[in-house]
């Protein structure tokens, strides 16, 4: 069974995490959802082999274990990819399927192969403390906080090397454009126009072409890490009233 932390009553909401794999980069979001919503945040599993039908069944042993029908699922990056395998095969245990900063297809291919194969080298500690440097100033100007800065790098690199090279591997695959028409499920795509890793913008624009019923909500002034910013919380797209 997956291990997974609820927090608060209502209906069941669970998180879909990034690259990043361990669920922690949702806190700034949990706070203010967890008084209407319960909930959930787990991290991805660390062992390969797996694929989106693993991904997807870790979600459905969660819904199951809570004793629920369905979910909202809000799913980020990475894990858009995941909700979107999702909403495909079990639209049925979606209530509502909440898509930030993602895509169907990864369009910037050099980027990601580039990425896979200097993978290994991230993990080294003098290249994680010129990634600080770099990054740190691009979030403070995509109205993130130093705080929220300091929990994304604690989070960064802790799982392991295999499984996001497993995890950038799914991404590779992954070209879900023809299947879009498929989703029935009700979807909100919340994109950033200063992401910097995802054209984010215009895979919303695209994406809500296709799908039925979505509507997209744009973030002026964030980048990828949206969510940690606490300039934009949820409830604003989910209608939760204050």
């Amino acid at each position: 069974m997956t291990n997974y932390t609820k927090t608060g009553a209502g209906p069941l909401l669970i998180y879909v995490p990034g690259l990043d794999g361990t669920g922690e980069l949702f806190f700034r979001q949990v706070a203010g959802l967890s008084d209407h919503y319960s909930v959930v945040t787990y991290p991805f599993r660390q062992e390969p082999p797996f694929d989106y039908e693993d991904l997807m069944q870790d979600i459905i042993e969660i819904i199951d274990n809570e004793k629920r029908e369905s979910a909202i699922i809000v799913a980020e990056s990475f894990g858009g990819t995941v909700g979107l395998h999702f909403a495909l095969h079990h639209g049925n245990r979606v209530n509502r399927l909440v898509l930030v900063n993602t895509f169907p297809y990864f369009r910037r291919r050099f980027l990601l192969g580039l990425g896979t194969m200097l993978l290994p080298l991230a993990f080294n500690p003098l290249i994680q403390f010129g990634r600080k440097l770099f990054l740190k100033p691009l979030m403070l100007g995509e109205q993130v906080d130093p705080d929220a800065i300091v929990k994304l790098f604690s989070f960064s690199l802790t799982h392991k090397p295999e499984a996001y090279r497993k995890r950038m591997r799914l991404i590779r695959e992954l070209d879900l454009r023809e299947r879009l028409s498929e989703i029935s499920v009700p979807v909100t795509i919340v994109a950033a126009e200063k992401d910097k890793l995802v054209p984010s913008v215009r895979e919303a624009q695209l994406m809500s072409e296709k799908i039925k019923d979505c509507k997209v909500v744009l973030l002026p002034g964030h980048g990828h890490a949206c969510l940690l910013s606490s300039h934009f919380q949820l409830n604003s797209v989910l209608k939760v009233e204050p």
